[in-house]
């Protein structure tokens, strides 16, 4: 994807988070995965910035956005209404937007539904939840606050917690671990687009690391579902095993008007790995908006 300079924005409580703008046309706002970037959007940038103003921004901590003073604003809430702060700002961009989350990015595009619902347009959410990712391997609030402390504890050893992700980030082991979870294909997912991810992580600074984590573990968002009146389109991959097809089909149900589309033999990473497929999907979606 070509480099574009950030723009950045004064939040209002004062945090600094960064954009970038590219075409023109109807608004269209992206929704980050976890502990990411724009990276996992290069493909579909460069496809639907031919007819849309494509807003894509990087979450407090991540990317060209600086870590905040105060690490409890880090989190799917403060995403959620940081992106409403960066529509707001983009200049002669009107709302309401088309807005895009992919993986935990489906969770912040709920989220941002509920506190800013007049934002949106349209919802396209692809190979992500509503929340709670444990919830379908244990149900144990136990487990999950277990979990949650045991993350945010680790961020506490600083250069501990750094050195004990080395081996994940640095060689091919956590591009290996990617391919046998199910969240990246073997033979179709960009081997350069795994490194660049594991190397913007290695450069995070480990409280914010932990509290985007911490978040993602215990949100959730299925409260909203039967709330959306605007229409939607869910992708899942027919071989993701982080976010299974079988979740996405619960929100289709949910999601009164929704429509569901399985990418067949393709994982969580589907949209870099057939990102034609995707787009052909995402183009017949939005023609039906007009």
């Amino acid at each position: 994807m070509p480099s574009h300079a950030p723009v950045r924005i004064t939040a209002p409580d004062g945090a600094t988070v960064a954009y970038r703008r590219r075409g023109e046309g109807p608004a269209m706002l992206i929704h980050n995965g976890l502990l990411s970037t724009e990276l996992h959007w290069r493909y579909w940038v460069q496809h639907f910035r031919r007819r849309f103003s494509v807003i894509t921004w990087d979450y407090r901590g991540h990317g060209a956005s600086p870590r905040p003073a105060d690490l409890a604003t880090v989190g799917i809430t403060g995403y959620a209404d940081d992106a409403h702060a960066v529509l707001g700002a983009v200049p002669d961009l009107a709302r309401p937007a088309i807005v895009c989350g992919l993986s935990m990015g489906v969770q912040t595009a709920l989220e941002h539904y509920r506190r800013h619902p007049g934002d949106m347009r349209a919802l396209v959410l692809i190979c992500g939840t509503w929340g709670h990712p444990l919830g379908r391997v244990s149900s144990s609030e136990k487990l999950r606050r277990a979990l949650i402390a045991a993350v945010r504890m680790g961020a506490r050893g600083g250069a501990l917690f750094q050195a004990a992700l080395w081996p994940f980030l640095r060689t091919p082991l956590g591009r290996e671990l990617s391919y046998l979870a199910g969240g990246a294909h073997r033979r179709d997912c960009p081997k350069d687009l795994l490194d660049e991810l594991f190397a913007h992580i290695a450069k995070m600074d480990p409280g914010v690391m932990t509290a985007a984590v911490s978040s993602y573990l215990d949100h959730t968002a299925e409260e909203v579902l039967e709330t959306i009146r605007v229409p939607t389109l869910i992708i899942a991959g027919g071989k993701d095993q982080l976010t299974p097809p079988s979740l996405s089909r619960t929100m289709q149900r949910r999601i009164a008007g929704s429509v569901l589309h399985v990418i067949e033999g393709h994982t969580h990473l589907a949209q870099v790995e057939v990102p034609e497929r995707i787009h052909a999907v995402a183009d017949e979606f939005l023609a039906r908006l007009g």
